[in-house]
């Protein structure tokens, strides 16, 4: 399907993290609800009289990662995030760059204004850059992230992330035109938040239809609203599902990951996603007669190129070659975070029951110190979590317990 000459097309999107990432910090990404209207006095400045910036980004766990020079500072890592309404920078960092005091960075209010984002050829000046803490992203995470990069920033262009390539560019909306192959959604604010129309089936449900957020700092493929999943009574499905907590939620782990049959956006259809689904804490709310199913997040988007076009709202998808990969989960049971300053040395935060792990005997608190005999500081936290969605494969892992190395042998199987 072609666009040619299509002007101003797009909207919204991101990424995710590993599949049991769990608790975010304060200063981490907004639910829809928290969102508002960017503010109407950031000021953007191409160089030379340009018209588009591209940077180079980091895709990993499903989520976009963005350099971003503070008030001309050296780069910090920026979660690209089109559910947050601000861009905010972790606390801790202001200080390392020199831009905040020491003393000043423990008070919750404090934030830096009219702070300056630069980007090769592009500078934005936003009213207020908020401050705030980030250890428990990063843990989850299993890298460094410094700052949100919110709708503030990301409004005033036609952004596109090519997950493929590692690359962002933002271009001014008067000159953007597109020329590719990609499928074209009308978006609307859900929320605050870009989103467009889809349906989906549920075993038990039936086909349903409603809205989905375009939700990059998500890395889950799909996440049902509380209150959507309470009108379909969705606490009540007869299907295998196993405990979850999302990224967004620290002390969450009432949600439950399980597979819906399919999801179809247009012609893009993908078969068998992982879901999740909200634990018998859902209730109704106002958001219940909005129409929003929920988000999709970046092991969906991570799968195209995502153009998005606040002003026009308008989204084009073009598939890139992991199109057709598979929903794979984690096999082991383990829900793991990561040590700063490297993130290479892996806890154990929690196991799931009737798992592999579980049966194993490994437990909460350990600390990995071995995988298949290789010190656990060769792997990141994403090549753990690659590894332990293994289907069928055997792997040995030497855990640290109360001073004493432990090894235990795990024995993958799916768990959804």
């Amino acid at each position: 399907m072609q666009f040619a000459n299509l002007k101003k097309s797009v909207l919204p999107l991101v990424l995710l993290v590993g599949f049991y990432v769990g608790a975010s910090a304060s200063a981490a990404p907004q639910s829809a609800q928290q969102s508002a209207a960017p503010a109407a006095t950031t000021s953007v400045q191409f160089a030379l009289a340009g018209n588009v910036a591209q940077v180079p980004i980091q895709v990993s766990g499903h989520l976009a990662l963005v350099p971003v020079r503070v008030n001309g500072a050296r780069p910090s890592w920026f979660l690209l995030d089109t559910t947050r309404a601000v861009s905010s920078l972790d606390d801790v960092r202001a200080v390392a760059l020199g831009l905040v005091s020491p003393g000043s960075a423990n008070s919750n209010s404090t934030a830096l204004p009219n702070a300056s984002l630069g980007f090769p050829g592009l500078k934005i000046t936003v009213p207020t850059l908020t401050l705030g803490s980030f250890d428990d992203l990063c843990s989850r995470a299993g890298r460094v992230i410094q700052g949100i990069l919110g709708a503030d920033v990301l409004s005033h262009f036609v952004v596109v992330i090519n997950y493929g390539r590692q690359t962002l560019q933002l271009y001014d909306p008067k000159s953007f035109q597109y020329k590719g192959s990609g499928v074209k959604f009308q978006t609307q604010l859900a929320e605050g938040v870009p989103a467009i129309d889809g349906k989906f089936s549920v075993r038990h449900r039936g086909t349903l239809h409603g809205l989905f957020r375009i939700a990059t700092a998500q890395p889950e493929a799909v996440r049902f609203s509380p209150s959507f999943a309470a009108a379909h009574r969705f606490s009540e499905l007869d299907q295998k599902m196993i405990l979850f907590s999302p990224l967004d939620s620290p002390n969450n782990f009432d949600d439950h990951l399980g597979r819906i049959q399919t999801l179809q956006f247009g012609k893009i259809a993908f078969q068998d996603p992982l879901a999740i689904f909200p634990g018998q804490s859902e209730h109704p709310s106002a958001a219940a007669s909005s129409g929003v199913a929920g988000a999709i997040g970046g092991e969906i988007l991570d799968r195209f190129t995502l153009i998005l076009d606040y002003p026009e709202q308008f989204a084009i998808l073009q598939p890139n070659p992991h199109f057709t990969d598979s929903f794979v989960a984690d096999m082991s049971g383990l829900v793991l975070v990561a040590s700063p300053p490297d993130f290479r040395a892996f806890g154990v935060a929690r196991v799931i029951a009737n798992s592999p792990a579980a049966a194993a005997g490994i437990a909460v608190g350990d600390m990995i110190e071995k995988i298949d005999g290789n010190p656990a500081s060769e792997y990141s936290l994403s090549d753990v979590r690659a590894i332990l969605r293994q289907d069928g494969t055997e792997h040995t892992i030497t855990v640290l317990r109360n001073g004493q190395s432990l090894e235990f042998t795990l024995k993958l199987k799916p768990l959804v």
